[in-house]
C-alpha cells in the first residue's frame, strides 16, 4: 500500500513538473512576440481585413459611401478619419468615433454606405484592444516617421524598397511566424530578442550583409537553427550600398528609442 502510495505521488510531482516545463517554455516562446503581430492576429480574427482588405492595405468598395472604397488603414489618408489614439479606440468600440457621430454634415456621406463599421464594445477584450490599437498605428505610420530628409528617414525608405517590413512586419515592429527558428518567428527591430542577437553596429551590419554575424552563424547551436528555419535573413552583401546599411541601421537606432 505505502509503495503504491509513494508510486503515485511520485507520478503525480512527474506529471506536474512535466505541465510546469511545457507551460515555462511556451511562456518563453512567446513572451517577446509583439504587441503589433498579437494585433495582426486579433484583427485576422476578428475579421477586420474582410473589409479593409489583406493587412489592412486595400479597402473594399463601398456602394453609398460618398468617400468610395472603405479606407485601408496606410497609404496616408488615416488623417482623415483619425484624429488621435482615442478615436482609433471609438472606431472600433462604438463604430465611429463621438466627433463624427455627433455632427450631422459628417455623418451625411456615410448614412448610405452599405458597409457600415461594426461595434466591438463588450465583445473584445482589453488586452486584444490595445494590441490592435498597437498594429494599425504601426500600418499607419500613426505615431510618426523619422523626420524627412534624415538619416534615419532614408533608412525607413531604404528598408520599405528592399522588402524588409514584408518579413520583420509594419516599421520593422512585426514577428512573424517562422516554424522551426529559435523561437518560432522572425525577432522584431524593437523587441527584447534584438540585442540578444545585436550586439552593436557591426553586427547589424554582418546581418544585413552577410545574412548574421560570425559569432552567431559559427555558433553549433544558432547555426542549426538557422539552417532549419525556412525564412532566413538574406545576404545583401554586393546588393545594396553601405549608404543604404548605414542609413537602416540610422532607422533602427531611431525605432527603438520611440
Amino acid at each position: 500500500m505505502f509503495r503504491k502510495r509513494s508510486l503515485f505521488i511520485a507520478l503525480a510531482i512527474l506529471i506536474a513538473g512535466i505541465a510546469a516545463l511545457t507551460l515555462g517554455y511556451r511562456w518563453w516562446r512567446t513572451k517577446n512576440i509583439s504587441p503589433v503581430q498579437r494585433g495582426f492576429v486579433v484583427a485576422l480574427n476578428k475579421g477586420c481585413f474582410t473589409c479593409h482588405g489583406p493587412g489592412g492595405l486595400r479597402g473594399a468598395p463601398n456602394p453609398g459611401y460618398s468617400f468610395g472604397d472603405v479606407p485601408a488603414w496606410d497609404g496616408g489618408t488615416v488623417w482623415q478619419y483619425v484624429e488621435n489614439e482615442q478615436e482609433i479606440r471609438e472606431w472600433i468600440l462604438d463604430g465611429l468615433p463621438a466627433r463624427i457621430r455627433n455632427n450631422p454634415d459628417a455623418m451625411r456621406p456615410r448614412q448610405n454606405a452599405i458597409l457600415q463599421m461594426p461595434g466591438w464594445r463588450g465583445k473584445i477584450s482589453g488586452q486584444d484592444l490595445n494590441d490592435l490599437v498597437a498594429f494599425f498605428k504601426a500600418v499607419s505610420d500613426f505615431d510618426g516617421i523619422p523626420p524627412e530628409g534624415s538619416r534615419a528617414d532614408e533608412g525607413r525608405l531604404a528598408a520599405w524598397k528592399l522588402g524588409c517590413f514584408n518579413c520583420h512586419g509594419p516599421q520593422g515592429r512585426g514577428t512573424m511566424p517562422n516554424v522551426r527558428a529559435f523561437k518560432g518567428y522572425i525577432p522584431s527591430w524593437d523587441g527584447d530578442d534584438f540585442p540578444e542577437l545585436v550586439a552593436n553596429d557591426q553586427d547589424l551590419r554582418d546581418w544585413v550583409l552577410d545574412g548574421g554575424p560570425k559569432r552567431i552563424l559559427e555558433h553549433p547551436v544558432a547555426r542549426w537553427f538557422i539552417q532549419q528555419q525556412p525564412i532566413k535573413m538574406p545576404a545583401y552583401r554586393g546588393r545594396i550600398a553601405d549608404e543604404q546599411v548605414e542609413a537602416i541601421i540610422a532607422y533602427i537606432h531611431w525605432l527603438r528609442k520611440k
